[in-house]
């Protein structure tokens, strides 16, 4: 409960960030391009790429599954309210919402390690300039107007 809480929280705050756009669409399309780091090929990228996006409308998703299933399973307190059939449902989809919630985490932590300077961004709050405007061009020239 207290994650469902504070992630809604979280994704009320970041929701217009991660707006999937047409840009988002074609990134995901030369999602070849994104494995091999040809960054020259592929649409400019804003505060968030489609990957980071799609990561977290599947953790929008996910939460709220895991939440409302949960609730249906929530011996002895709820589960008496439901059917028998209906549980099993919900203890199915429970188990696939955490599946492929901690596979998006897993997926989330390699690419994490495998692009140097991220790891920083996600610790201290900062990147460099040159990481930001390497890979988020779009956001590093929106907030860097006015400065030099």
């Amino acid at each position: 409960m207290v994650l469902a809480i504070s992630f809604g929280l979280l994704a009320k705050r970041f929701h217009a960030d991660n707006r999937i756009t047409d840009a988002d669409r074609e990134w995901v399309r030369r999602f070849r391009d994104v494995v091999a780091n040809r960054d020259q090929n592929l649409p400019e990228v804003g505060r968030y790429n489609a990957g980071q996006k799609l990561l977290f409308w599947v953790m929008v998703t996910t939460i709220a599954l895991l939440l409302v299933s949960g609730i249906v399973i929530w011996q002895p307190w709820f589960a008496p309210w439901f059917s028998i059939g209906l549980t099993r449902v919900a203890v199915l989809i429970h188990a696939l919402a955490a599946f492929v919630l901690t596979a998006g985490v897993i997926v989330h932590i390699y690419a994490v390690i495998w692009i140097k300077g991220t790891l920083r961004g996600m610790t201290r709050g900062t990147v460099t300039r040159t990481w930001a405007k390497h890979h988020h061009p779009g956001w590093y020239r929106e907030v860097s107007k006015g400065t030099k």
